[in-house]
């Protein structure tokens, strides 16, 4: 899927190249509205342990009551 346009990628598609883009810049602030909506289990794994190694601020909404017993601090 690397050389495939981004134009033709589903909405769950789209939201985790925006993700990795912006994880890969390594900001010091993530701000996630409601991050796995669009994602199978497997996504929302990988997404879980990417945000808990992360080094930065994340301020996160969702309903998803594991990601946040899994990542809040606070």
């Amino acid at each position: 899927m690397v050389h495939q346009a981004v134009g033709s990628l589903s909405g769950g598609e789209k939201a985790r190249l925006v993700l990795a883009m912006l994880v890969w810049q390594r900001p010091n602030l993530l701000l996630l509205d409601e991050p796995t909506n669009h994602l199978d289990i497997p996504a929302q794994e990988i997404l879980q342990e990417v945000l808990d190694n992360y080094q930065g601020t994340i301020l996160l909404v969702s309903h998803d009551r594991y990601l946040i017993d899994a990542l809040a601090t606070q």
